[in-house]
């Protein structure tokens, strides 16, 4: 799930891309990508090791004796995944007077790769490890089918003013401001302190490395679906009434359609993105918590009191 600003190219590239870079990745090409990275000096400077990569290459990113390249977990491909896409992805736009750096061109993405462990098709597998990669403020939802509340996947947005996006960026906290409307912004710009692209502001910390996250779901522990979505939907629905409202429907696609209808109606005025995946207890019988909430949301939304016009 990827959500765009400043134009549509870095979300296009990565959506076409990203996932043949994650299945290649190789301990090969990451000495390029980190001496790309640290070429935009500032916050890279000295971009540390990821910690998933540090015990299997040397400072500049060579891989260490006896070290075989591409056997590699899925989170160490995740993680070179997303630094080689981000770095690649800026050769292919256009730049101002042919400056590398003067682009504003970015986005967020969030990646699930839903893992089987009882060789069924996931959609029907009862022990399965859901894997993250999260950069930004998209967010991957999951409902348990036990409950019927959400578990929230994804670590926090990754926006300046969350606390462990101010300690990554302490040393330049400086250059995050405060807009008119309360919400913290990398130079004034930006409201998202991690993403792909974004090349002006790559110095400042804004960074594609992501945060990598895997869950295990059994017997013991069912989920019914996941559901992947952008920003424009949780800036007016919480995560547990987006799980509320796809549990409505008979079909994952038709509930994608419904939630982002509802969001517009709700008012919202950003990227409106949804993808439900339907999981082995899909359909299950469950208590909708927020019913009231939504209903009356939707009757005092500014979209609901044009059409009573």
């Amino acid at each position: 799930m990827y959500t765009r600003h400043g134009g549509p190219v870095v979300s296009e590239w990565l959506a076409a891309r990203l996932h043949n870079m994650i299945e290649s990745a190789s301990l090969d090409e990451f000495p390029h990508t980190l001496s790309t990275l640290r070429a935009y000096r500032g916050y890279f400077k000295r971009f540390p090791i990821p910690a998933l990569l540090r015990d299997f290459v040397d400072e500049q990113g060579y891989p260490l004796d006896n070290v075989s390249v591409n056997d590699l977990t899925i989170e160490q491909r995740l993680t070179l995944g997303f630094l080689k896409a981000d770095t690649e992805c800026l050769q292919h736009i256009p730049y101002e007077n042919n400056d590398l750096h003067s682009n504003q061109e970015g986005s967020t993405g969030s990646v699930a790769i839903i893992e089987p462990r009882d060789e069924k098709p996931f959609w029907e597998s009862e022990q399965y490890d859901i894997l993250i990669g999260h950069v930004g403020d998209t967010r991957i939802l999951l409902c348990d089918a036990t409950s019927g509340e959400v578990v929230t996947l994804t670590t926090g947005d990754h926006h300046p003013g969350n606390p462990a996006e101010i300690d990554r960026l302490r040393k330049y906290a400086g250059f995050v401001t405060t807009d008119s409307w309360g919400d913290d912004r990398i130079l004034g710009m930006l409201a998202t302190s991690r993403a792909f692209g974004d090349a002006r502001l790559k110095r400042y910390g804004v960074s594609s490395e992501p945060d990598i996250m895997r869950y295990t779901f059994n017997n013991d522990k069912p989920a019914a679906f996941m559901v992947l979505v952008t920003d424009g939907i949780t800036s007016v629905m919480s995560d547990q009434e987006i799980i509320d409202f796809i549990k409505q429907y008979k079909d994952p696609t038709t509930a994608a359609k419904k939630l982002v209808d509802a969001a517009d109606q709700y008012g919202s005025e950003d990227n409106l993105s949804a993808m439900v995946v339907r999981l082995g207890h899909w359909g299950t019988r469950m208590p909708d918590f927020t019913h009231e909430l939504r209903k009356y949301k939707l009757e005092n939304s500014s979209m609901s009191n044009r059409q009573s016009w």
